[in-house]
């Protein structure tokens, strides 16, 4: 719980005007890892100073140069055959019989409304 300003806080950075707010669990890691207020500027420098060096374009050309690409083609051609030939044959056959039995059920589905209409005309 936050204790108002000037009511007994010994939070120095609250003490300095600086308007912190901490939860039970943040008052623990504070205790913990504990900065100094007059630090915190230092710090901040020494960190954008270590940022700018990740903010690169990427690797070194020299890196991006040295990369083996020899074996790509291998690479891919064996991609190109991961499923094997039976497993493909299996599947040609599969969508073969399956538009057969497609055709089967749309016939059957025809004739069955031509019974059913005749049925209503003999009635």
């Amino acid at each position: 719980q936050d204790i108002p300003e000037g009511e007994g806080s010994t939070d120095p950075a609250r003490d300095r005007g600086i308007g912190v707010s901490l939860s039970r669990r943040d008052s623990r890691l504070q205790s913990d890892m504990s900065v100094e207020v007059d630090d915190v500027l230092k710090i901040l420098k020494e960190f954008l100073r270590g940022f700018a060096k990740l903010r690169d374009d990427g690797p070194p050309r020299e890196i991006l140069d040295v990369r083996d690409n020899s074996k790509d083609g291998e690479y891919w051609e064996a991609l190109a055959h991961i499923i094997p030939e039976r497993t493909l044959k299996l599947w040609d056959a599969l969508r073969a019989a399956l538009l057969e039995y497609h055709k089967v059920l749309t016939r059957r589905a025809e004739l069955l409304s031509e019974a059913t209409l005749l049925q209503k005309q003999n009635s």
